[in-house]
């Protein structure tokens, strides 16, 4: 028992035995085993992450970062990935609730999943990071999407343009939901036209692009809504012989570090990728030690414009 309460920093030990109890655990190469911890009815000091793709620049740092957070903490991330899948994503959370795991960190493949009703009302707290639940309220992490797309647009009109297009991926996903809203928001506020295309891969991405070039109705100036969509309508353009921002200006959603090595460096809306995993893993952590509020919290964090080259502006700066 003294041991036990040693290890978990009980404060009814005296600071001598503590320091032997130390001692002896350095010596001995002593680890506490957690299967039995948690056949004695304790925390397994473990937590687990699903994200939707690691290969994915934004969720490899937010990842990343909730890995830091919980080792400062003590505890170990078990780390899956679903591919966005639902059926890969529930069966991946039955499998971490049934080790079990002390809480489970998530990035919803699908908002609406009837399953995450199932395990909101569970007993193993939850926290989604990115993309609230809309089957059930849970609590969460996001960044304001709606407002970093009305910056973008805002910063587009500020160099003139008129014709705005706004290309799309995934938009069944509720933060692009967001984004296109703030940017149809933002256009009719200046009485201008939304347009707004969808995009599933680089093959349709040439076919929609050439025709909206080839149109009487050209755009001055693109918003891409998410960092997929970014990439994939910078390299159709480049293929189409499109300059940007000479032929037309690019604001993206999303920042990812190989936009600086570009020409043009890539101007676009910078979500706090690790204060999103850090934020999300203490308020899981703080669940867990029922330290949180019994209300529903769902914390947004703020989003910057970063201003490079693709928008037609030539010194580089944040806003």
């Amino acid at each position: 028992m003294t041991v036990s309460r040693t290890i978990n920093g009980h404060p009814y030990v005296a600071a001598e035995t503590a320091k032997k109890v130390h001692a002896a655990i350095r010596q001995l190469g002593y680890r506490p085993n957690r299967a039995a911890r948690i056949l004695t009815g304790q925390s397994s000091k473990s937590i687990g992450l699903i994200v939707p793709d690691l290969a994915d620049s934004f969720f490899s740092v937010v990842s990343h970062a909730i890995q830091d957070t919980a080792r400062q903490a003590g505890y170990l991330v078990w780390l899956a990935a679903s591919n966005g899948t639902s059926s890969i994503e529930e069966a991946q959370v039955e499998e971490m609730a049934s080790h079990p795991v002390d809480g489970i960190l998530l990035v919803p493949a699908d908002s609406h999943s009837k399953y995450l009703k199932r395990l909101a009302s569970g007993s193993t707290p939850i926290v989604t990071i990115d993309r609230p639940s809309e089957a059930v309220l849970t609590d969460s992490v996001e960044v304001e999407n709606r407002v970093g797309a009305r910056m973008a647009v805002e910063h587009l009109i500020g160099h003139g343009h008129k014709k705005i297009v706004c290309l799309v991926m995934n938009s069944h996903l509720r933060p692009v939901r967001e984004r296109i809203a703030g940017y149809e928001e933002r256009m009719r506020q200046e009485k201008l036209s939304p347009k707004k295309l969808m995009l599933s891969n680089e093959a349709t991405a040439k076919s929609v692009l050439s025709a909206l070039f080839d149109s009487a109705d050209r755009p001055d100036a693109l918003f891409t809504a998410n960092n997929a969509c970014t990439i994939c309508v910078i390299k159709t353009l480049r293929a189409l012989r499109i300059e940007v921002p000479r032929d037309v200006a690019l604001v993206g959603f999303d920042d990812v570090d190989f936009y600086t090595l570009l020409k043009p460096p890539v101007t676009t809306v910078r979500q706090p990728a690790a204060e999103l995993g850090r934020t999300s893993a203490r308020l899981l952590l703080q669940k867990i030690k029922s330290e949180a509020s019994t209300s529903t919290i769902r914390t947004v964090l703020p989003v910057k414009l970063v201003v490079r080259e693709s928008c037609g502006c030539k010194n580089q700066k944040d806003h």
